[in-house]
């Protein structure tokens, strides 16, 4: 399960063959302790050399960069769930007593050593939780690597938010054939009033047009879409007067693009706030 979590955070190719064998010399390292206590495997040098060849079996070497990447994610994997492993033993099983100036530690419950029932239960959960948090660290520096700051024109006002640029959406109005920017309620807020969003949501906007102030009917338009596994809907833009999206090579100024309404956050964290069209290509960068 340690070599399967270290080839997922590495995406190194193997095969499960290498794998279990990797894993069955991997647990030659216990008979070898308790049989031959004083052999120099059993030394920090022993175990060092004695995981780079589990490395090499589970994935040969490629090169010598993401071997060392390999053997290096194996002992970060292992800590991280052998840690998690004796943090849940000592949260449940240990106590500390007082006794003068002298504190006194004992284990009772499962006993100590930690024992196999233990270590069969909380293993795999560690391993899990491990597994889980870390798929979210990646995709959190995915997202962070496509996230910009973005500046948003409309009617007189400017909203700064950060956007992310969502290569799903290929969303472009028929008619004008304009790229369709995505904002989420945090935006809108700033640049409509709350009555207003509520009166343009797509099932009301058509009873409440004439509640809307000039300015913002002739900026309205209505772009039929699409969405995964539903049928037709109607979404509701503006034609906003500019957006900037500002990255580390400059500027890039899309002029009068539709920028739809969404009712609800585009992330759980706030992380973004506008979905970036992946058509606004950095080629119109000016610095």
């Amino acid at each position: 399960m340690i070599l399967y979590l270290t080839q997922g955070l590495t995406r190194a190719k193997t095969t499960n063959k290498r794998l279990f064998a990797a894993a069955l010399f991997a647990s030659c390292i216990v008979p070898i302790t308790v049989l031959m206590p004083n052999v120099w495997l059993t030394s920090a040098i022993g175990k060092l050399f004695f995981s780079l060849i589990i490395i090499y079996i589970a994935f040969s070497v490629k090169s010598i960069q993401s071997f060392f990447i390999q053997w290096l994610t194996f002992y970060f994997v292992t800590f991280a769930i052998g840690g998690g492993l004796l943090g849940i033993h000592f949260f449940l099983n240990s106590h500390i007593e007082f006794d003068g100036s002298s504190m006194i530690t004992f284990s009772s419950g499962y006993g100590d050593p930690v024992s196999w029932v233990f270590v069969c239960i909380g293993f795999p959960v560690s391993w899990v939780f491990t597994k889980w948090r870390m798929e979210q660290v990646q995709a959190h520096q995915m997202k962070v690597e496509d996230l910009y700051n973005v500046t948003i024109r409309f009617n007189g006002k400017k909203v700064d938010c950060t956007g992310l640029v969502d290569s799903g959406n290929q969303l472009i109005d028929p008619i004008s054939k304009k790229m369709v920017f995505l904002a989420d309620l945090q935006v809108w807020r700033q640049l409509l009033s709350d009555q207003e969003l509520e009166f343009l949501k797509s099932d009301q906007v058509y009873d409440h047009l004439d509640d809307l102030s000039p300015a913002i009917q002739s900026a309205l338009r209505i772009v039929p879409y699409q969405g995964a596994g539903s049928l037709g809907q109607l979404m509701v833009t503006f034609t906003v007067e500019s957006i900037t999206i500002h990255t580390k090579d400059g500027q890039l100024k899309v002029d009068r693009p539709l920028l739809g309404i969404q009712h609800h956050d585009l992330a759980h964290d706030q992380m973004y706030q506008i979905l970036i069209h992946p058509h606004a290509s950095l080629k119109g960068i000016t610095a």
